[in-house]
């Protein structure tokens, strides 16, 4: 049995490929019904260990299992509170209806976002050295944050400068999470 429907995949690859050309349509292919929100968490879900290796890999000194829980619940705390900041803002500006549809649209574009890692992922199962492909990395690091806007502005039906703050606020807490793993890492070492 199929997690997706087979017009569940056509719709969601495709919206996919229209969202990272900058496509409004794309936003529209996504259903907006909280069980397809609730369902499109399993795409991270599945996809989440080549994201977990990149981070594990540009850490170091520690064991793998330590690694992966500090950056595993890293993820998941900045990516619920990032959730809580969307549906905040949205509500705000009375938009917090499409919430469902930013919820499935984002958890769909994991996948062009897994894609973009892929050469990253790459460089670190050769054993190439980090500053090789730092600038790739800082690269789709803020291509994924401009997407986000792009979404957000699609979604909420709101103006990129709106979709663009609420993005920037994403990155400010990922930032805060990032440095607090740091930080307890420092202190584990």
């Amino acid at each position: 049995m199929s997690l997706f429907s087979k017009a569940e995949w056509k719709a969601g690859l495709l919206g996919c490929f229209e969202v990272s050309l900058f496509m409004r349509e794309g936003v529209a292919r996504f259903d907006d019904r909280p069980g397809s929100a609730i369902k499109s968490f399993l795409i991270p879900l599945i996809l989440a260990p080549l994201l977990l290796a990149v981070l594990v890999g540009f850490s170091s000194g520690f064991s793998f299992t330590y690694l992966l829980g500090l950056h595993s619940a890293r993820v998941a705390i900045t990516s619920v509170l990032f959730l809580a900041v969307v549906y905040y803002m949205t509500r705000q500006c009375g938009r917090e209806a499409h919430f469902m549809r930013f919820v499935t649209v984002n958890n769909w574009m994991t996948i062009p976002s897994t894609l973009f890692l892929l050469p990253v992922v790459a460089c670190l199962l050769m054993g190439l050295d980090a500053s090789a492909y730092e600038t790739y990395a800082m690269f789709i690091t803020i291509v994924g944050y401009v997407y986000t806007a792009f979404i957000i502005a699609g979604c909420f039906r709101l103006p990129w400068e709106m979709g663009g703050f609420i993005a920037i606020m994403g990155l400010a807490i990922d930032q805060h999470g990032l440095e607090l793993t740091r930080h307890i890492h420092g202190l584990m070492g």
